[in-house]
């Protein structure tokens, strides 16, 4: 096996984000979304209702998901394991993720899971027999415990994710630890054929475990996909060999400058866009998230105060920029939310509430991108950067596509083409000499020579 090699399916990939307890309930069509929900309130959503839920999936253009957390655990969020064995009740049964593995299959998507391998809950069956056994207890060394570490006093006596005691974490260097942990990441990929794993906090976890993780499901599925959440730069892992690709939360920061806030100006964000083209290898650009909004982050229609004029350039970048689209749930048809818990609403299943221009533009993009090699795999050159005009080449072999973007609220621009036969994409129109762009518009061409 080669050390690392991306799997031959994500540079394709457009991925919808979906927090499993917020989405949907089979049998029941939600028709709330827009109210406030407290931190800890559970939902229903489950396993059932995302497979009554394919047909609108595969509508989007979606050919990937990434689900957070399916396993038992405590909370309605589940990122506080209790058996990484079995799927939470709440959500349904192993049968249940059979089943929905089987159907998306089936309509050509794959499935990654949430492994959550820093930290667990603190009702996990080891985690108590280190409690009531104290330094007796075969798990005791499996937990980052102190010798003399009292679990119900005022200080914890154990490490636990972000001073969480209810979330202690697990100890990696034990061996017997590591080993557990890596059976769970090869027993979903080959009892249930999932298709990879998105790292929980991979920032927390020590490189030669992320490592270990890697090469054990590369080992069960050679095309499974590894991919880190990683809030700063991703380039230590790709030179520890150890995912695939990243969640490119630095590129959403930009994004958000840029689109939503309008602190950066065009030339500030072409030289960020170099410098983490250059800072990964290339076929990992192709293979990390270009993310707008996850259940960690304000939803992007949000930070663009509800402007959807900006939501539709900044998802005109995000599908024609390298990498693999994620669309968090319900940002297609408009849902907003500042950060946790608002940020996870209810995805309102009623029709009249959605907005259907950008759900109309999520379609086209996904369509877009699905149709053309360039975008999917072919590398980037900044064409015209300046004030608040974007341009850029997307380019393979012969072909190449061209994006323009203009962020300027009040004044159209005008882009001169190069000499070559440009056809608009949405009107398949021919267009020579120069490009008027309206404004807070976008326009796409394409040329085969």
């Amino acid at each position: 096996m080669k050390l690392r090699a991306i799997p031959s399916w994500v540079p394709d990939a457009v991925f919808y984000h979906i927090f499993v307890d917020r989405f949907r309930r089979a049998g029941e069509n939600w028709t709330r979304g827009s109210e406030n929900i407290s931190s800890g309130m559970s939902h229903g959503g489950n396993l059932a209702g995302i497979i009554e839920s394919i047909p609108y999936i595969r509508s989007l253009g979606v050919n990937a998901i990434y689900l957070t957390p399916v396993f038992h655990a405590a909370s309605y969020h589940k990122y506080d394991t209790l058996d990484y064995f079995t799927i939470d009740p709440v959500f349904g049964t192993n049968d249940d993720l059979d089943e929905l593995v089987e159907r998306l299959h089936r309509n050509g998507i794959n499935l990654v899971l949430d492994g959550v391998f820093n930290h667990c809950s603190n009702r996990h069956p080891f985690f108590q027999s280190a409690v009531q056994g104290g330094p007796g207890s075969r798990y005791w060394r499996w937990f980052r415990m102190t010798e003399n570490a009292d679990p119900f006093g005022p200080q914890t006596g154990y490490g636990c994710w972000a001073g969480v005691s209810k979330m202690p974490e697990w100890n990696h260097n034990n061996p017997d630890t590591s080993a557990y942990l890596l059976s769970v990441v090869r027993y979903w990929i080959v009892e249930h054929a999932i298709d990879g794993w998105r790292l929980d906090t991979t920032e927390y976890l020590p490189p030669d475990f992320v490592r270990q993780i890697y090469r054990t499901a590369k080992d069960a599925n050679p095309d499974a996909y590894v991919l880190g959440e990683v809030m700063g730069l991703g380039t230590p892992w790709f030179r520890h060999q150890a995912v695939d690709g990243v969640m490119h939360y630095k590129l959403l920061e930009h994004c958000v400058r840029l689109f939503a806030h309008g602190s950066h100006d065009v030339e500030t964000f072409g030289s960020e866009l170099y410098k983490l083209w250059n800072s990964y290898p290339e076929d990992a650009n192709f293979a990390s998230f270009t993310l707008l909004s996850s259940h960690d982050t304000p939803r992007f229609l949000t930070e663009c105060a509800g402007d959807e004029n900006l939501l539709l350039l900044a998802l005109a970048f995000q599908f024609t920029f390298p990498g693999t689209p994620s669309i968090y749930y319900g940002d297609e048809i408009g849902l907003q939310g500042r950060g946790d818990p608002d940020n996870r609403r209810p995805f309102p299943w009623s029709e009249d509430s959605w907005n259907h221009r950008i759900l109309r533009q999520v379609r086209q993009l996904s369509q877009l991108r699905a149709e053309s090699i360039p975008l999917r795999r072919g590398s980037i050159e900044l064409y015209r950067t300046e004030g608040r005009f974007l341009s850029y080449f997307r380019i393979a072999s012969a072909s190449r596509v061209l994006v323009a973007l203009n962020l300027d609220p009040d004044r159209s621009a005008v882009l001169p083409l190069p000499e070559r036969c440009w056809i608009s994409w949405d009107s398949d129109e021919a267009v020579q000499g120069e490009l008027r762009i309206p404004p807070l518009e976008y326009r796409i061409l394409r040329s085969e020579s």
